[in-house]
């Protein structure tokens, strides 16, 4: 890869630490609300809590670097 295609690819995701800062209390807040919830329950409630996070990151992250960027 070239470093202008290594850098375009890059851009596309948020820097590493604001999905943990988001999904990291996100998920001690699920995990408070589901309290003793069954296992499979609580399984896939942090997966649809992941997967909206990072949808959630990455489009706030790609709309604030604008068009082309």
């Amino acid at each position: 890869m070239t470093e202008k295609t290594q850098q375009r690819a890059a851009s596309r995701w948020a820097p590493w630490w604001v999905y943990v800062v988001v999904l990291v209390p996100a998920n001690a807040i699920k995990q408070y609300a589901l309290g003793d919830a069954p296992v499979a329950v609580n399984v896939a409630a942090t997966l649809a809590l992941v997967a909206a996070g990072v949808v959630f990151i990455t489009a706030l992250h790609r709309m604030s670097r604008g068009p082309g960027r």
